[in-house]
Order: C-alpha cells, then sequence, then structure tokens
C-alpha cells in the first residue's frame, strides 16, 4: 500500500490543501484513495500528537482535556489503533494524509523514528510531500496569526522565537526527517507560484501526491493574512478583548472577533517589516537557504525568487488614532456581545 504524507511546512498553503483532500474525500475513495478520518477530519493532528512524548503536554491535549499523563498516554494508544483498523479495513492502495503539525511539532529524533516504524509496518511505499516558503515570507504570515491569536507584538522579532526558526530553517527540517523517517522518499516543493504546476498550488499537490485527474471540487484560499490596517488595529484590541482572563480562563467576550477581522481587513495595504528585520531573517537563514538550493536545486541562481521589498512605502499610521479607533471598536464589540449573550439568556 502506497501513502503519501503532507508534512507542511506551516504557513505554506496547508489549510487550503487540506480543505481540497476533505471536500474531494468521497471522489477520491471512489478512485482508489484514501483520506483517513480517524486521525482528524480535515488537518490530521491527531497523527503527529500520537507520537509527541508523553511527557509532552501542548494546546492540542489542553483542547481536549489531556492533561494527565495516563489519560494522554491511552488517548495516544487508542488513536493508533483506530488509525490501524481503518487503514486496514479500507479496499484502496492508496492513502494520503496531512498535518503540518508533523514538521512543526515532531522536533525530536525519536518522535519522527516512532512515526516512521508505525509507518513501515502498514505502508510498503511512503512519499514525504514538503513545501518551504521564503522564511521573511513566512514569519510575516506567522506575525499575522499571532496577533490573530492575541497577541500585542508590534513588530517582527529581530531575534526568531524558537518555533519560527524551526518552521523556517528548512536545512534542518530536511536533514531530520531524512534522517528518521527512512526509506520514505522526500518530495520537495518551493511554494512560490512560479514553480507550482500549471502555476496552481492544488495542481502542485495533486501531482506531488500522484492523484488521480478527476473533476475536484476546489475550497477558496484560506487562512489568509491580515492587511496592515487589520494587524495594527487587533493588536491593539488584543490589549483591551485579551484571549485569557488574569484568572487564566478564555475571555467569553473573544467571541468571533478573528473570523470578523479576517473578512474585513484582507485587501488593504500589506503590513511590511521593518529594514532592521529584513536583513536580520535574510542573514539568519541564508545558509540554510543556500544548502538546500545546492543539495536539491543546483541549477537555481537563487533558492528562492528575489523580491525587491520596498520597505520606504511602510505608511506610518498615527498611533494615537489607532488607539481611539480601537478603543471605540472595543466599547462597540462589548455592547454587542453583551446585547447578544442577554438575548441568548432570555430564549
Amino acid at each position: 500500500m502506497k501513502l503519501s504524507l503532507h508534512i507542511g511546512t506551516p504557513k505554506s498553503g496547508t489549510t487550503t490543501i487540506q480543505r481540497f483532500l476533505k471536500r474531494n474525500r468521497v471522489l477520491l475513495q471512489e478512485n482508489g484513495v484514501h483520506v483517513p478520518r480517524s486521525a482528524g477530519e480535515s488537518n490530521q493532528q491527531r497523527l503527529a500528537a500520537m507520537f509527541l512524548s508523553d511527557d509532552t503536554v501542548d494546546d492540542f491535549f489542553r483542547r481536549l482535556n489531556l492533561q494527565n499523563r495516563a489519560k494522554r498516554s491511552a488517548a495516544k494508544r487508542r488513536w493508533q489503533a483506530d488509525l490501524s483498523a481503518e487503514i486496514e479495513a479500507q479496499p484502496c492502495s492508496h492513502v494520503v494524509m496531512s498535518s503540518e503539525h508533523l514538521q512543526s511539532r515532531l522536533h525530536e529524533p525519536e518522535a519522527i523514528r516512532a512515526l516512521s516504524d508505525y509507518l513501515q509496518a502498514r505502508f510498503s511505499d511512503i512519499r514525504i510531500i514538503l513545501y518551504i516558503r521564503d522564511p521573511l515570507d513566512t514569519v510575516v504570515s506567522l506575525y499575522s496569526t499571532a496577533v490573530k491569536s492575541g497577541s500585542r507584538l508590534a513588530e517582527l522579532p529581530l531575534s526568531p522565537p524558537a518555533l519560527w526558526t524551526n518552521i523556517v530553517n528548512h536545512k534542518a527540517t530536511i536533514q531530520r526527517w531524512q534522517a528518521n523517517l527512512t526509506p520514505a522518499r522526500l518530495d520537495l516543493r518551493l511554494f512560490q507560484k512560479e514553480d507550482f504546476v500549471q502555476g496552481d498550488l492544488l495542481a502542485d499537490f495533486i501531482s506531488a501526491a500522484e492523484l488521480p485527474e478527476l473533476d475536484y471540487k476546489r475550497p477558496k484560499r484560506a487562512n489568509e493574512s491580515l492587511d496592515r490596517l487589520g494587524l495594527e488595529l487587533l493588536r491593539r484590541l488584543n490589549k483591551d478583548i485579551p484571549v485569557i482572563l488574569p484568572d487564566g480562563t478564555t475571555n467569553p467576550q473573544r467571541g468571533n472577533i478573528k473570523t470578523v477581522f479576517e473578512a474585513h481587513f484582507n485587501g488593504g495595504a500589506p503590513f511590511l517589516p521593518s529594514a532592521e528585520a529584513v536583513a536580520a531573517y535574510d542573514t539568519a537563514f541564508a545558509a540554510s537557504n543556500d544548502w538546500v538550493r545546492q543539495t536539491f536545486f543546483p541549477d537555481r541562481a537563487h533558492l528562492f525568487t528575489p523580491k525587491t521589498r520596498n520597505i520606504a512605502a511602510r505608511e506610518e499610521l498615527a498611533p494615537g488614532d489607532l488607539d481611539e479607533m480601537a478603543a471605540f471598536a472595543a466599547a462597540l464589540w462589548r455592547r454587542d456581545h453583551k446585547q447578544a449573550s442577554g438575548k441568548k439568556n432570555r430564549t
């Protein structure tokens, strides 16, 4: 049986790919390709969680109330058994799975080797699909996600956090997976339109995963970054309406604020990093990028297409005006949320 395993990286179209697989699950099944459900309906995050150290408690386990070590270990064994049973029960000769959490969460060689042992016992042919993106473009998108998740950070940090470094140090990712998930084949793809098959991400993924040519349903682009005005407003609102309250509980007033911002602040001027941030990130990951270029794309002059980063176009927004706009928006949000809550309580 063949497995096509898409492992990320984050911020390289993973949500779009996962929605594509979910929307076309039945069509693929009818044509000999199985997309498992037991590891996750869309993002198959359980596959990564199954092989984390038993001492690791991340946000995924917290959401499932699995802080207790014994309960967490039991859940992981159950998930492994469920996935095995699902794979064994279906008649298809090809399985496709996708989760960027494989790249972003499985840091330790032991975790990847455990995953490798599990997969090799069930598949005779394993292909690993990995999309990599220009590091600076990636961290700008990660910054947007951080603000949508509650961060008040005003600029990209000049020293990237460990999570960001793990995602954009492509040399380290490739070496880690090649050394510990064998004899899988690595299909390395560049996340930039000019390198996609037909200039299209999903056409590229269909080719990489060796999916049949079918009349697929295509999802809309997903998980778009906020424009600059949206980021500036939301990070200020994050102070007035934080995700976590002082007592450690989740703030119910947040509601669907992220969804509202995604709908209304996606077409304006983009966030542009500072000149210092551009220089810092380009320098920090230059050696990694060049190793990837020499190893996998020796005919290219540059791993990623050089961009003209017009940092001079960073239009300064008046902080005082933005503060007033954010305070006004926070007051409206609280009022509307209180009214909505009151109506629910009366019904």
